[in-house]
């Protein structure tokens, strides 16, 4: 997979949370749970899991219930909920091993990419913790938009270091931009997330380029989601810190 389509794909998922979240937490859980569920599959085939789809079920299920955890929360931080289910995750990959064992050799690196790959979607579920953080909705359309744009910038031209400039030039010019449409997004808040975003871009599409291009598609859509998943901790993390409680 091109690193343009790549990009379409971090686009496309950071426009689904972006969209999601001016409809309220419930439409966000579900297009989070989708993307999720995206990264399950394509994960496991990315880093070349002997048994994927035993590993693709305990990616989904780990990160559902880190979502379903967030979700019916009651009090904040909401992300403390996810806790016990990042643990479940780590657990469930070494069972997998016991039970569906890995070719001679290839045990550790199936533990870990699934144990891995579980964490960095469970992550997606800090979106909607973050939505729920009063006073952060906004940000976290403004982070999700912020990544779209920097995903688009990002291969704007077949030089990396000026698509890396112009990823984080784009990702902070629309946090900012957004946070003057959202009357209770800070300006700095919306341009720390639009930084952010564009890093995150950045650094998923550096770890991309040094890495053999991915001739499963699966492996590529989830290689295009990852940034976006992996982001919901640091756009929580912004909400607390400079616009909730």
């Amino acid at each position: 997979m091109n690193p343009t389509t790549r990009a379409s794909i971090t686009a496309v998922a950071a426009a689904v949370v972006a969209g999601a979240g001016l409809y309220g937490t419930r439409w966000l859980a579900l297009g989070v749970a989708l993307i999720m569920a995206f990264m399950a599959v394509g994960w496991p085939r990315l880093l070349r899991v002997a048994n994927h789809r035993v590993s693709s079920l305990v990616i989904f299920g780990g990160a559902l219930g880190a979502l379903g955890a967030v979700v019916i929360g009651r009090t904040e931080p909401f992300l403390r909920y996810m806790a016990v289910a990042l643990a479940a995750i780590a657990i469930a990959a070494l069972l997998t091993e016991v039970f569906f064992a890995s070719p001679r050799g290839r045990a550790v690196t199936g533990v870990a990419a699934t144990a891995a790959g579980g964490a960095i979607a469970a992550t997606g579920a800090a979106w909607v913790a973050a939505n729920r953080t009063a006073g952060a909705e906004d940000l976290v359309v403004a982070a999700a938009a912020s990544l779209a744009v920097a995903a688009v910038a990002s291969v704007l031209t077949s030089n990396g270091n000026v698509n890396g400039i112009l990823a984080l030039i784009m990702g902070g010019a629309t946090g900012s931009g957004l946070a003057f449409v959202f009357t209770s997004l800070p300006w700095y808040a919306g341009t720390l997330v639009g930084l952010v975003a564009g890093a995150s871009v950045v650094v998923m599409n550096e770890l991309s380029r040094r890495e053999p291009r991915p001739a499963d598609a699966w492996a590529g859509i989830a290689s295009g989601v990852t940034p976006v998943l992996a982001s919901g901790v640091l756009v929580y993390v912004g909400g607390v810190l400079l616009v909730g409680a």
